[in-house]
């Protein structure tokens, strides 16, 4: 009996260690910029480090992007670069949620700058683990830049480290037709993965969200992507495990969104909602969907965690593209990447009663939160 008492006993808790996130309850306003507390279970004992949230509402529009102190939601970018004059800026002509986002025209200074830079980045330091998403927009009467002089090349994201470029990876889009590439820039020896081109569902005159999260390592690293829009449920482009990352002795210490394009006499193009998560926390996150099964999801908006724990997470609340009043589901997804059933909530509201859903089969490695 007791042999049977001990067997069981461990069963238990190994059942618990790999259990998935249970959302039980969801208390305060479900608006944007407010706090609300999330109960529930197995969320893991500490959450992610954010770099940084910007929705680039803070910014005056016409101005260049701030590194002004506490000029993003959360935190600020660390550098911005300008081409001959000009550099990115906050706009009101498009945005994906709220009323501005940031805008590069890569036409502004073209052809007096045939490769403008028009960059912005956060830095940190020594980082071998980093989450972020981001939404980007093209507008249908623009061009992608390099479309209308020559071809499509803008490497419109980058993780890169010391000593640059020997760790770099990004995202590059390759002509008007959408198409991604994802992997290492430069081919330095030992080669680092490079996925390859891989079909992205990106059309003109529609938001676009991306997801990257990479794990540095000589030979067991691990690169993610994900797209999703509103013709798109949330669906994996890469997906790569046991590969070469970093060089021995690199780490990362930057994320750049724009790190190149080719000057165009008609492209601007937008980005909005920026989200980077570093530290062995960095997939920890909880998101805001528009269906009950988050695999399923063609909208999502990003909470940003204020303290995280193994049963209660208090968050504030980024409203993204949702109305005032919709109703979504609230998800945790814990470090390794698993995510919880949906929670129904409703904006403008506190959380709804629990609802059993369908848990998501996200697979990932299991990594410790801090």
């Amino acid at each position: 009996m007791k042999r049977l008492l001990c067997s069981l006993l461990l069963l238990a808790v190994a059942g618990s260690a790999f259990a998935a996130p249970s959302v039980t309850g969801v208390s305060g306003t479900v608006s944007n910029g407010e706090s609300i507390t999330i109960t529930g279970t197995d969320f893991g004992a500490t959450g992610p480090t954010i770099q940084i949230f910007d929705d680039f509402e803070k910014g005056t529009a016409g101005n260049s992007l701030s590194t002004s102190a506490g000029s993003a939601q959360v935190n600020e970018w660390s550098e911005v670069a300008s081409s001959d004059g000009w550099s990115t800026e906050y706009s009101t002509t498009y945005a994906h949620g709220g009323t501005q986002s940031a805008v590069s025209d890569w036409s502004g200074n073209y052809p007096t700058v045939g490769e403008p830079h028009l960059s912005f980045t956060r830095l940190f330091t020594d980082q071998t683990q980093i989450y972020y998403s981001w939404w980007v927009y093209c507008p249908s009467d623009k061009n992608w830049p390099g479309e209308g002089i020559s071809n499509v090349n803008w490497k419109f994201h980058l993780v890169s480290g010391n000593p640059w470029p020997e760790s770099d990876f990004t995202g590059v889009q390759m002509d008007a037709a959408g198409f991604g590439a994802f992997g290492n820039w430069y081919d330095n020896s030992p080669a680092l993965y490079d996925s390859g081109y891989n079909t992205v569902n990106w059309n003109k005159g529609r938001w676009q969200r991306f997801e990257f999260y990479v794990v540095g390592h000589t030979s067991a690293g691990i690169v993610q992507v994900w797209e999703l829009n509103s013709g798109t449920a949330r669906r994996s482009i890469v997906s790569a495990s046991g590969v070469a990352t970093l060089h021995s002795g690199d780490s990362w210490d930057m994320v750049r969104l724009n790190a190149y394009a080719r000057g165009d006499v008609n492209s601007q193009t937008y980005v909005d909602d920026v989200y980077i998560a570093t530290g062995s926390a960095a997939r920890a996150r909880v998101e805001i969907c528009n269906n009950a099964t988050y695999t399923s999801a063609t909208n999502c908006a990003i909470a940003t965690p204020t303290s995280w724990g193994a049963t209660s997470i208090t968050a504030t609340v980024r409203q993204g593209s949702f109305g005032a009043s919709d109703t979504a589901y609230l998800f945790v997804i814990d470090s390794s990447g698993v995510a919880s059933a949906g929670h129904e909530v409703t904006f403008g509201s506190g959380g709804e009663t629990p609802v059993p859903r369908k848990l998501n089969n996200v697979t990932g490695v299991r990594v410790t939160l801090h």
